[in-house]
């Protein structure tokens, strides 16, 4: 595991396990299972030209986090992602740490809606919203 930056003090590392995230990680989480805070620390494989977090990596960051509380959600059985809707509002920066509180809005036997609005110090930077399928649940 990573050293955790002394800005996400009572944050530990998320143990990630998909290989994609291993690669744009680490992640940190704080909070019980079912309302896990996730966060990023922008660095600069996560930037495009410009120096601001890519719009890919804040989708990413989004199906990470959105994901593992679908998991939490569903007491760790195998989940997929149906949809996802974003609205990207302001540009993250190189060193900046992205926050979410995944927040599961309804739940039914087979499908997970999870929403989150993405912070940087208390400012929404990007917003989702995205369905899950439980997989072995018709």
């Amino acid at each position: 595991m990573s050293p955790r930056p002394a800005r996400l003090s009572g944050y530990t590392e998320t143990k990630l396990i998909d290989p994609f995230e291993i690669f744009i990680g680490p992640v940190y989480e704080t909070g019980p299972k079912g309302a896990r805070r996730f966060a990023l620390v922008v660095d600069k494989r996560h930037v495009n030209l410009r120096g601001v977090l890519h719009g890919g990596m804040y989708m990413t960051f989004a199906d990470l986090a959105l994901g593992q509380a679908a998991w939490d959600a569903c007491d760790n059985a195998n989940v997929v992602t149906l949809n996802v809707q974003s609205q990207f509002l302001r540009s993250a920066k190189e060193g900046e740490i992205v926050e979410v509180l995944p927040v599961v809005t309804r739940q039914t036997r087979s499908i997970i809606f999870i929403r989150g609005d993405f912070q940087v110090d208390g400012e929404t930077v990007y917003s989702c919203a995205s369905l899950w399928k439980i997989l072995g649940q018709d």
